[in-house]
């Protein structure tokens, strides 16, 4: 299928090395060294069927060098993964036909030889590799030593991890990188003086998160989400596809007004992609606060899980879920609650 696909790009796209990734109905061709996707879809695909998740999110680390307050990780909590065993994961996974590994933690930095790591996945693997980092620990010598290995470093925005010094360092050394932000009430204050900031220092690449856990002070309430919508709107006027921005799946239909290049009524956690904790779990999602969920040993043992529970659309229970009734908020006053768990179930 994909040969015949082939005949039709352009001269310079069919030197690429497409990898095929098929779903349910649906074809998707990946070429991880240039990002670029293509879905194909019709009566040629109809037959076609998922065979694996796309993408795994694995905490390989609890521990951080940074103590955030708004922080879910359990620092405390075990990792069972090692160098190794690790590699011999993402190799095994490669075969089973996931496409895309994404590490965070923690702060994956922390894993010992972690360049060392990242190309050795590129050399023996088909997979992408993408890692979230608060940034403090990157250097100019690691950005030169995975250059061309990994899809995307994604950097986290905080308030004590020096993001700017971050950003221009990863602008100086060419590297692929984007920017995590959490979309909180303080944020919405100063969001428009900020993302010009961002853009100054190069940044193109931007993830709104929405907030997830019990604070209702880091919640947005409904005015507040009307003035994110109504920034996103103008900045989509303004420049279009000069930049890509982003919506965490978790607003779920908050934002209703902004322009999405994929609807989906669901985030696809448990199918389209796997949350693995750092102790061998299979978790709701990522931002899931405990290891409650699925134990598993082998890759063998996450098929199965995977297998039989990607239709269930398990919820987190957190607020902000949005596979929770009214994302598991509700108007209380000038801020958002987090409705309880026995309201929920």
């Amino acid at each position: 299928m994909t040969s015949t696909f082939l005949q039709h790009l352009p001269p310079d796209l069919r030197t690429l090395r497409w990898r095929e990734h098929p779903l349910d109905g649906k074809l998707l061709l990946f070429d991880r060294d240039s990002g670029l996707n293509v879905l194909l879809e019709g009566d040629e695909t109809a037959d076609v069927r998922r065979i694996a998740p796309r993408t795994l999110l694995i905490a390989i680390t609890n521990v951080c060098n940074l103590t955030c307050h708004f922080c879910y990780r359990d620092q405390q909590l075990r990792s069972l993964w090692r160098y190794q065993t690790l590699l011999d994961f993402c190799r095994e996974i490669d075969a089973w036909g996931v496409a895309e590994v994404a590490f965070g933690g923690g702060e994956p930095m922390l894993f010992p030889r972690w360049a060392e790591f990242i190309n050795e996945v590129y050399a023996t693997t088909t997979l992408c590799l993408n890692f979230t980092t608060n940034g403090t620990l990157l250097t100019a010598d690691f950005l030169r030593a995975i250059h061309g290995k990994y899809g995307q470093i994604r950097v986290s925005l905080y308030d004590d991890n020096h993001w700017i010094e971050t950003l221009a360092l990863m602008h100086r050394c060419n590297a692929r990188y984007g920017v995590n932000w959490l979309i909180s009430p303080s944020e919405l204050a100063g969001i428009e003086g900020k993302f010009i900031q961002l853009l100054a220092l190069g940044v193109r690449d931007f993830l709104l998160l929405s907030y997830k856990g019990s604070d209702p002070a880091l919640h947005l309430t409904q005015e507040q989400t009307r003035q994110l919508s109504a920034f996103l709107n103008k900045v989509h006027h303004k420049l279009g596809n000069a930049v890509s921005l982003k919506l965490d799946i978790c607003w779920g239909n908050a934002l209703p007004d902004v322009p999405r290049l994929f609807v989906s009524g669901d985030c696809g956690a448990g199918d389209d992609f796997l949350s693995i904790t750092s102790d061998k779990y299979v978790k709701a999602c990522s931002f899931a606060q405990t290891s409650v969920g699925f134990p598993f040993d082998t890759v063998a043992d996450l098929r199965q899980i995977w297998e039989t529970q990607r239709h269930q659309r398990q919820a987190a229970i957190i607020g902000g879920c949005a596979r929770l009734p009214d994302r598991g908020l509700k108007e209380n006053g000038a801020n958002s609650a987090y409705i309880s768990v026995a309201a929920i179930q």
